[in-house]
């Protein structure tokens, strides 16, 4: 299985940790860079390379359909150029995500042509986005930030060019861009991962006074207890970083990405950095 992110110079020191944390609970074959085409990341290049992992750098050519797009939608859609690649299994992850926990489960997640990719729903009902989109079910929105897929699967399924122009077409739709784009191409064809793939901060227990946390409001708010025992990838979104965060508020996930953010700006040699469960 290889490592997918996509990001430009803006989320270098973001990805970082991201990257580092990754690559501490889980071998990979290959870490894979898609960014502009005028941004080496060394940061990152230096955490794969500090990890003995081969690192590919793919660039976005000027003739890649995301630039038919305002200059300021153009970020959101990196992923959708990522998501071609050579033959293989990849783990697509955003900067602002922190794993936590081995991967190894994901290594033999059947994946075929009928769903080529596996993702986490919200876990909590989506029903603007399953009406407007023709999903099965308001819980069959799926978070874009932790993507598992096959390449040559997906790629008979999916182009750059489509998901874009889908985006032109369905705009009025797409409340969340590139988001909607892929869960409105690819309905009916994903594969829902649990929870603890994509632990998003709404599922936090620091938000379990939430009415997304009462069974009577979600039906799905009975999984988070086990999505939080089990979490293996925790999704920092929505100003839920814990440079964001009040101290106070702090859960060991926070203080893990702020001690893996720490040692990597004092330049700690990455072998010795902890794994969370040993942290």
């Amino acid at each position: 299985m290889h490592l997918l992110l996509a990001l430009d110079r803006g989320f270098e020191a973001l990805g970082s940790v991201a990257l580092t944390s990754y690559l501490l609970h889980h071998r990979f074959e290959s870490v894979v860079l898609v960014t502009p085409q005028d941004q080496r990341l060394v940061l990152l290049e230096a955490v794969a390379a500090g990890f003995g992992v081969p690192l590919v750098w793919q660039p976005i050519g000027t003739e890649a359909a995301l630039h038919g797009l305002e200059p300021a939608l153009q970020p959101y859609f990196f992923c959708i150029e990522a998501l071609q690649q050579h033959p293989g299994r990849y783990l697509y992850v955003d900067a602002d995500t922190l794993c936590v926990s081995e991967l190894s489960a994901l290594e033999d997640l059947p994946l075929d042509a009928s769903h080529p990719l596996a993702a986490c729903s919200h876990g909590r009902p989506m029903p603007d986005r399953s009406l407007v989109l023709g999903l099965e079910s308001p819980f069959h929105y799926f978070n874009a930030g932790v993507m598992l897929f096959d390449a040559s699967a997906l790629a008979c399924k999916i182009t750059p060019a489509a998901v874009v122009d889908y985006y032109f077409k369905h705009r009025a739709l797409c409340r969340f861009r590139e988001q909607c784009c892929l869960n409105g191409v690819l309905r009916g064809q994903v594969q829902y991962l649990p929870g603890q793939y994509n632990l998003l901060s709404w599922m936090r227990e620091r938000q379990a006074e939430g009415r997304w946390h009462d069974v009577a409001a979600n039906p799905m708010a009975y999984c988070l207890p086990d999505v939080r025992e089990r979490m293996a990838i925790v999704h920092l979104s929505a100003g839920a970083l814990p440079t964001r965060v009040e101290p106070t508020r702090h859960e060991r996930v926070d203080r893990y990405w702020l001690y893996l953010e720490q040692e990597l700006q004092q330049g700690q040699a990455l072998a010795q950095l902890l794994r969370f469960a040993d942290w």
